[in-house]
Parts: structure tokens; C-alpha cells; sequence
């Protein structure tokens, strides 16, 4: 579900006023351009109040709904720390109460013109800019049937256990030759599967990675569904740009991460990232500078706390990703690990 379609949905159907409701608020009163309410267990009749701008800008003056943060707050916020739910519960549980399927594609609603022009805009992107827009969707359960339940030791020398494959469920497509990873949203529902090309040497027309279920990469954490908790618990989260450093970080014990699956980042995983409330931690390659993790980082709102792991001692080889090694990513973290933020 993206976030601002479902504000834009929200204030056009008039929804605050039923949302409130549902959460429990009481002496609910419609002003000009603003609800007032009290909170669910309260007296004070003006504690909350949620204004009817495109942010849903929601500040609650009895209770701490930061989570501790010096970030805004908007209803989605509310609702989190009403129900005591995390945000993409609470997103769930909005489309619920408004009666929208959470991975509604808002486009099929917009008239065929509007369509056209959004077409030929996306087919005047470059490459090199991640189209943000393309709904994610669940796929069938019974998709990860057709390829061989199978660890593999080619992860397992790149220092991924067996026991870690088996949780992410890794698998072998015999079709395509290629170790098959399930990509799952933060609600746990599979939306995509990726295949790494099972070779050591690529060749020069061959892809390591492709998606053999296809889906918007820039939509997805990868491991969220299972780093959720971890990431709240010790209110930090390692940002990795693939699926691989997540499973190895897994390995390694750190079970508080995310692969955003590439070197860019999108505005749906900076909000994403954003709603964690934890102190993001960038794990790029070598090959992307401290000028690009600061260009990054400046696309984060105030208040979002940032750090970047930077090679500056050469501890790592030239095609070597900060997590491959156990012993180098805890020297990483203790010796070149900046705020960019």
C-alpha cells in the first residue's frame, strides 16, 4: 500500500472522522480544517488533533506518539501507538476499516487518458531511475512448490548457514540453473521470487540476478517480516543492498536487517526505513562513495539518525561486500562506521 494514495483516499471519502472512531477516540468534532479528539482511555476532549492536509499531520498532546523520535507524526502514527501495532499493521488495519484491499492499485481507478500520460513517462525513464509507482501484489504460495527445497553449498561458502537458508526458504529452479530466493513483503505475503545464477563465472550475456517471479523491488525490505522485531528491539537497523548480506548478517547473529535489493533507494523504502524509528546503518559496496551515502541521507527528513560504514582503512578486497566476512564486518562496525546524519 503506498502511503500517500492512501492519505489522497482518506481525505477524499472523508474517512478521518470513521478511522477515529474505529480506534476508540471519543468526542470526536470536525472544526475548520481539523478533528478533535480525546484518546481511547481519556477526558481531555481536544488531546488529539488530525489535520486535513495531504500529511494527515496528527499531533496527540497528552501521549508521546513518537516512539521517543523528534520526527512528525501523522494518523498512521496514531493508529501505532493506539493499537500498539507496528506501522505496516497499522496500515493493514486503516485499509481495513476504510474497506480497501491493502495492495489496492489505485492506477486501475484513474481515467485511461491519465494512464497514457503515466505510460509515456515511464517509458521516458532511464535506466538508471527507479520507476517507484508499479503495485506490489501477493503471488500464490503453491509458485515455491515448483522449485527443489534444496540448501546449497554455494551460499553455505559465502557464508550463509544451511539453517539460515532453510528459514529465508531457499530453493533451486532447475529450468533457469539458479538458486531461487522468495521475496516477501512486510506482511509476510510472497510477492516475487529471485534466482542467482548457480556458477561461479558469469558470462558476459548472463545475468547473476533476475527475477524469475517478478515485483517492484523499490516497494520491499527484503527480511522485514522477520527482522521487525529485532530491528524495534535494538532501535537500529543494517541497510544492506542485497538479499545475500541479510541472509549473512543473519548468520552472524545480527538479526536486526534489511536489503533494499540494489545500490539506489527508493522513496517508498526511505519511508519505510523512516517508520522504524531506529537509527539506520548504510552497508554499501566499496564502489559507492561517502558523497552518494551523504546524497542519500539527505533524502531522509530531519531527525532520522544515519550512519554509513566507509572502507577508509582498505580493509576489504576490491568486489568484497561489507558482510562476506564475519571478522571484517566486526571491524567494520568498530573502526569505520560514521554519522552522515
Amino acid at each position: 500500500m503506498d502511503i500517500e494514495n492512501l492519505k489522497e483516499y482518506i481525505l477524499e471519502n472523508n474517512y478521518i472522522e470513521t478511522i477515529l472512531g474505529e480506534l476508540g477516540c471519543h468526542c470526536i468534532k470536525h472544526k475548520d480544517g481539523y478533528y478533535q479528539a480525546a484518546n481511547p482511555d481519556g477526558d481531555n476532549q481536544t488531546a488529539i488533533t488530525v489535520y486535513e492536509n495531504t500529511y494527515l499531520t496528527t499531533f496527540n498532546y497528552t501521549r508521546d506518539i513518537t516512539k521517543g523520535r523528534n520526527i512528525s507524526t501523522d494518523l498512521i502514527s496514531l493508529v501505532e501507538f493506539v493499537r500498539d501495532s507496528s506501522f505496516y499493521e497499522a496500515m493493514k488495519w486503516i485499509c481495513d476499516v476504510v474497506d480497501i484491499d491493502y495492495y489496492h492499485d489505485f492506477e486501475e481507478d484513474l481515467p485511461e487518458s491519465l494512464k497514457i500520460t503515466k505510460l509515456i513517462l515511464e517509458m521516458q525513464q532511464t535506466d538508471n531511475i527507479q520507476v517507484d509507482d508499479k503495485p506490489l501484489k501477493p503471488i500464490p504460495e503453491t509458485i515455491l512448490t515448483y522449485y527443489k527445497n534444496y540448501v546449497n553449498d554455494f551460499f553455505y561458502n559465502d557464508n550463509i548457514d544451511y539453517e539460515i537458508q532453510q528459514e529465508f526458504e531457499i530453493g533451486y529452479d532447475e529450468e533457469s540453473n539458479r538458486i531461487t530466493i522468495p521475496i516477501r513483503d512486510e506482511l509476510g505475503n510472497l510477492v516475487g521470487v529471485k534466482g542467482r545464477l548457480f556458477e561461479e563465472k558469469i558470462g558476459e550475456n548472463e545475468e547473476k540476478y533476475l527475477y524469475i517471479e517478478p515485483c517492484n523491488r523499490s516497494k520491499i525490505l527484503f527480511g522485514l517480516h522477520k527482522t521487525y522485531q529485532y530491528i524495534i528491539q535494538s532501535r537500529v537497523v543494517y541497510v544492506g543492498e542485497s538479499e545475500k548480506s541479510v541472509l549473512q548478517m543473519y548468520s552472524m547473529g545480527y538479526f536486526n536487517a534489511v536489503g533494499i535489493g540494489g545500490k539506489r533507494i527508493s522513496k517508498c523504502q526511505i519511508d519505510k526505513l523512516t517508520r522504524l524509528c531506529s537509527d539506520i546503518i548504510f552497508l554499501f559496496d566499496k564502489d559507492v562513495t561517502q558523497e552518494e551515502l551523504q546524497t542519500i541521507a539527505n533524502r531522509f527528513i530531519d531527525g532520522v539518525v544515519i550512519y554509513a560504514v566507509i572502507d577508509t582503512l582498505g580493509i576489504l578486497d576490491d568486489k568484497e561486500s561489507p558482510t562476506d566476512n564475519s571478522e571484517k564486518f566486526k571491524t567494520l562496525i568498530d573502526k569505520c562506521m560514521i554519522r552522515i546524519k
